[in-house]
C-alpha cells in the first residue's frame, strides 16, 4: 500500500508533512560533516570530548545521522513507497533519538544565557541548539510517514474524506479540554519535588545553614567558580538563576493541565481570551521533559543510591563535601527526575488534547 500525503492546507506550517522529510535530509548533511570533523580528530563543540570513549563514538554518530537522513527523504519519495515500511520509521526514530540526546544541558544553558547573558561554552551550545532543531525534523518527517503509511491525514493524524490524495481547507482548533486526573496529579507531584530546593535557598537567603552549608559559603564557591557579577549578587540574596527557573517551570507545568494553558485567562490582557498557539508551551516543555528527566533520572540511579547506599565514594570537596554535598545535589537532582517526567506527561497529554482536526 502507498504511503498518500493530504493535500496541504494554508501556509507553509500546514504542508509540514510534505517537506519534513526534505528538511530533515538537508539539516542532516552539515550534521554528518560536524560528526565527521569530530571522529578526524576535532573537539569543537563535542559533548564528549572529555570522555573516554567519546572520540571513538564520532563516526557511528555520522553513519546513524546520515541514514536517518536518507530515511527522511525517502519518506516522501516513491522510494519510501516500495521499501518496508519499518525501514523510515526505524531510521527516522533512531535517528531523533540521537539528536534528542545531544540536546542534553540545552534547557540549562538557555536559562543561564537568559539571566547572565552568557554560557560556559558557546559551540556546545549551537550544537545543542542544532540538535534540538534535527531532533524536531527527524520526529516530524516520522511522525507524517507513519500516519500517511497508515491510511490516516499525515497533518492532524485524523481519518477524514481529506486524508490521502484529497485536499483540506484548514485546521480546526480543538476545543479546550480539562487534563485527566492522573496527568493533573502528576503535574502536582513535580511542582512540590522543588520543594526542598526552595526550601534550601530561602534558608540560605535567611542567613540560615542548609546541610551544614551556610550561603556565605556558597556565594564563596560560586566566586571561586568564575561566575559573574549578577550571579554573585543573586546568590548573596540566597536566589541564582535555578530558582527562578524553578519558578517558570512550574508554571509551564501547571499551564500545561490547566484551561488558561490553552486560553489565555483575564490576568492576561490584552491576550485574554484568545486561543494559547500550541508550540508556545509545548517547546520548553518537551524541550525540558528530554534533558531534565534524563538526566535526573540518571544521575539518581548512577550517583545518589550508589553513594547513599555506600557503593561509591561520598563527594570530597568542600564545602560540598560528605552528607552535607550529597544532600545538596539529592535537592536538585531529585527535584530533576521527579519534574523533567511529569514535564513529558503533562506536555504529552496537552499534545493529544490541543491536537487540531482538519477541517475538510
Amino acid at each position: 500500500m502507498g504511503v498518500a500525503y493530504a493535500a496541504s492546507g494554508r501556509g507553509a506550517t500546514g504542508r509540514w508533512p510534505r517537506w519534513a522529510g526534505y528538511a530533515a535530509g538537508a539539516w542532516t548533511l552539515p550534521a554528518v560533516g560536524l560528526a565527521l570533523y569530530w571522529a578526524a580528530g576535532g573537539d569543537t563543540g563535542y559533548v564528549l570530548r572529555d570522555a573516554r570513549i567519546g572520540p571513538a563514538l564520532a563516526l557511528p554518530v555520522a553513519a546513524l545521522l546520515l541514514v536517518g537522513g536518507i530515511m527522511g527523504v525517502s519518506s516522501v519519495r516513491r522510494v519510501g513507497r516500495q521499501m518496508p515500511r519499518w525501514w523510515p520509521r526505524a531510521g527516522l526514530w533512531a535517528a531523533c533519538a540521537l539528536t534528542g540526546a545531544g540536546t542534553f544541558g540545552f534547557v540549562m544553558n538557555a536559562l543561564q544565557l537568559v539571566f547572565t547573558g552568557t554560557v560556559d561554552d558557546w559551540p556546545v551550545f549551537g550544537v545543542e541548539a542544532l540538535s534540538a532543531t534535527g531532533a524536531a525534523l527527524y520526529a516530524a518527517a516520522a511522525l507524517a510517514f507513519q500516519r500517511a503509511a497508515a491510511g490516516a491525514c499525515a497533518r492532524c493524524g485524523g481519518t477524514h474524506p481529506a486524508a490521502g490524495a484529497a485536499g483540506v481547507a484548514g485546521r480546526g482548533a480543538a476545543a479546550p479540554l480539562p487534563a485527566p486526573r492522573a496527568v493533573r496529579r502528576a503535574a502536582y507531584a513535580g511542582a512540590l519535588a522543588f520543594v526542598p530546593y526552595m526550601a534550601m535557598k530561602t534558608t540560605w537567603a535567611l542567613g540560615g545553614t542548609f546541610a551544614g552549608v551556610s550561603g556565605a559559603e556558597m556565594v564563596a564557591e560560586f566566586e571561586r567558580n568564575g561566575a559573574s557579577g549578577l550571579v554573585l549578587a543573586l546568590e548573596r540574596y540566597g536566589v541564582d538563576f535555578t530558582t527562578l527557573s524553578a519558578l517558570l517551570g512550574v508554571f509551564l507545568l501547571l499551564g500545561l493541565t490547566h484551561r488558561w494553558g490553552q486560553v489565555f485567562p483575564r490576568w492576561a490582557p490584552p491576550l485574554t481570551g484568545r486561543r494559547v498557539p500550541r508550540w508556545l508551551p509545548l517547546v520548553p516543555a518537551w524541550l525540558g521533559a528530554l534533558t531534565l528527566g534524563p538526566y535526573g533520572v540518571a544521575a539518581t540511579l548512577l550517583y545518589l543510591l550508589p553513594s547513599a547506599a555506600g557503593l561509591t565514594d561520598l563527594p570530597d570537596k568542600e564545602p560540598l563535601a560528605g552528607w552535607a554535598g550529597w544532600t545538596v545535589a539529592a535537592c536538585g537532582i531529585g527535584a530533576f527526575a521527579v519534574y523533567g517526567t511529569a514535564l513529558g506527561v503533562a506536555a504529552w497529554s496537552y499534545q493529544r488534547r490541543t491536537r487540531p482536526v482538519c477541517l475538510s
